[in-house]
């Protein structure tokens, strides 16, 4: 999975400059943070590092954020149009740089029916970095059961950690 730098602040701003998500903790799902309902979105994304090996906003650092914006969205099944504000150069990474990025659902040739929640959620594969906790209640989300109704098993039989990655579950599965 592509990661923020560390040491990242990222801001989320709506059409009149308020914030609508933000990490100062290098941890931010783009997805998971702004896109609850299922219209499109436009918005302006600010990211500032103070990571030792990101010293200014040159095409390369530049490209990386976009790079993580774009995995990250269209991971989930979104469209993402990324246009920068800022302009790539010797500004330092320790001040924001901007992008105005639009989203939107990915339906193919379809519009999706007003009864399903098609946008943003996971149909096919659940990220290997999230943890089984996070996937089983994504599964109850989804699909309206009721809360603590799904667990994920071991090989053995076993209930899976809820603090574990799913990546480990799929290894275990994988090898065992």
């Amino acid at each position: 999975m592509i990661q923020w730098p560390a040491h990242s602040k990222i801001k989320c701003l709506n059409a009149k400059g308020k914030i609508i998500a933000e990490s100062a903790r290098s941890r931010l799902d783009l997805s998971d943070s702004l896109m609850s309902s299922r219209s499109a979105l436009v918005c302006t994304i600010e990211v500032s590092t103070k990571a030792s090996d990101w010293t200014t906003w040159n095409s390369g650092n530049v490209r990386k954020i976009e790079d993580h914006i774009t995995y990250d969205l269209e991971f989930d099944g979104y469209k993402v149009d990324i246009q920068r504000i800022s302009k790539p150069g010797k500004t330092l990474c320790n001040k924001p740089f901007s992008w105005q990025i639009e989203i939107s659902g990915d339906y193919g040739d379809q519009e999706p029916d007003q009864d399903k929640k098609l946008n943003g959620t996971r149909f096919k594969v659940a990220r290997s970095d999230a943890s089984v906790k996070t996937i089983q209640s994504t599964i109850e989300k989804v699909f309206g059961l009721p809360r603590g109704c799904v667990c994920l098993l071991t090989p053995e039989a076993k209930k899976a950690s809820p603090g574990s990655s799913i990546k480990s579950l799929r290894n275990k599965w994988k090898n065992g």
